[in-house]
């Protein structure tokens, strides 16, 4: 789910921008602001549908070539990301910055890759148990490069987190004779790390484009790399057993019809719906309450999970285990990070405010004192 955590990041204090530039903003959001229920159903919606895609693309994949799946993900979602940010900011990518973009591809490429293989390795519920992680590895990073500070509670909560993802990881995995579970949850690993880098990695041209542009064709280079990682995947037959053991001869480029609906979930709902949510929800929220979130879709997966497997229809669908309960380590982690920003937001809205107010005192003074000096020239003047 990176358009999650990048839209959380790109509106946060990570990105920097002027001071002027914000008020001008406050004042545009403060005509006609939208209720706050509905800003919070927006973002409530969003995590649901991120939630739902690991189930989803569980189902999905079932007898199909996972990266087959990604590459037609990301080679239909990159377009319409591109073609609905153009449309409302008509802006192109610059040929100087074509090199950012093929970084920030290869991080998506990554992240989906290591994705959709963990999912068809692994359980889709610890998958999207996974996922609020990436928050913690943004700021993780960040601290390392000294873009953000490293206090108290931020290095508290990255190592509680990451206590909890060695939780799920190792608990119960048979390490010796590498389960798929335990080869899925390095997988997730890397699928977490992949969003963050990307993050890192997209936060200079944020100030060139908008977060749907960079999106959108980061997914397009993605997609062109995805491609390549098909035609060797299906002519290498070692890498195809072990992406697809389960595919039926001869059906490494068939669609089979139950993947045909994830598609279309994750394209037009993942990719395109619940971006356009977080994007419309962002604009009258905290940065810090769209990461609050995230922890929904652990729940929704779980739910999901629960409903379609009492019901029957099963697919490739289970329970997960003990280690799921990893997901708390990661949660407590999360408000750890979440409470320390929200924390730095208001000491610099009051620092903001200060200056203001001696801005304003001083400019009064000058005022005044400039007003003493004209009496006092008239009087010398009139004697």
């Amino acid at each position: 789910d990176i358009e999650a955590i990048e839209m959380g990041y790109s509106s946060s204090s990570f990105v920097e921008s002027g001071s002027g530039e914000m008020e001008v903003s406050n004042r545009k959001l403060s005509r006609g602001r939208p209720s706050p229920y509905l800003v919070h159903g927006a973002l409530i919606l969003a995590q649901i549908i991120f939630g739902g895609g690991s189930v989803v693309g569980k189902l999905g994949i079932d007898k199909f070539n996972p990266i087959l799946f990604a590459f037609i993900r990301e080679g239909l979602a990159g377009p319409i990301l591109c073609a609905m940010a153009f449309y409302k900011d008509r802006i192109l990518p610059n040929p100087r910055h074509i090199w950012w973009f093929v970084v920030t591809g290869l991080f998506i490429f990554a992240n989906q890759l290591c994705f959709i293989v963990g999912i068809k390795l692994s359980n889709a519920v610890v998958a999207a148990a996974w996922q609020p992680s990436q928050a913690i590895m943004v700021t993780a990073i960040a601290i390392g490069l000294r873009w953000e500070k490293a206090t108290p509670y931020k290095i508290l909560g990255i190592f509680i987190a990451f206590g909890g993802a060695l939780f799920i990881v190792f608990w119960g995995a048979n390490i010796k004779q590498g389960s798929e579970e335990l080869a899925g949850n390095i997988l997730y690993f890397f699928n977490c790390l992949g969003t963050a880098l990307y993050i890192i990695c997209a936060k200079p041209i944020f100030k060139y484009y908008p977060a749907m542009s960079i999106t959108g064709w980061s997914y397009i280079v993605a997609s062109i790399m995805m491609m390549v990682a098909c035609l060797v995947g299906n002519n290498v037959e070692s890498i195809y057993s072990f992406v697809c053991d389960d595919c039926p001869a001869g059906s490494k480029w068939r669609v089979p019809n139950n993947a045909i609906y994830a598609l279309i979930y994750w394209i037009l709902l993942t990719s395109v719906g619940s971006y356009l949510l977080m994007t419309w929800g962002n604009r009258y929220a905290d940065a810090s309450l769209v990461l609050a979130y995230t922890p929904l879709q652990p729940a929704t997966s779980a739910v999901l999970s629960f409903i379609l497997i009492q019901a029957g229809f099963t697919g490739k669908l289970t329970e997960p285990g003990i280690n799921i309960l990893g997901v708390i380590g990661i949660f407590i982690g999360l408000a750890f990070v979440i409470y320390d920003n929200r924390k730095n937001q208001r000491l610099q809205q009051e620092e903001r405010e200060k200056r203001e107010y001696t801005k304003v005192n001083d400019l009064a003074y000058d005022d005044s004192k400039a007003d003493g000096e004209d009496e006092v020239f008239f009087e010398d003047d009139a004697i």
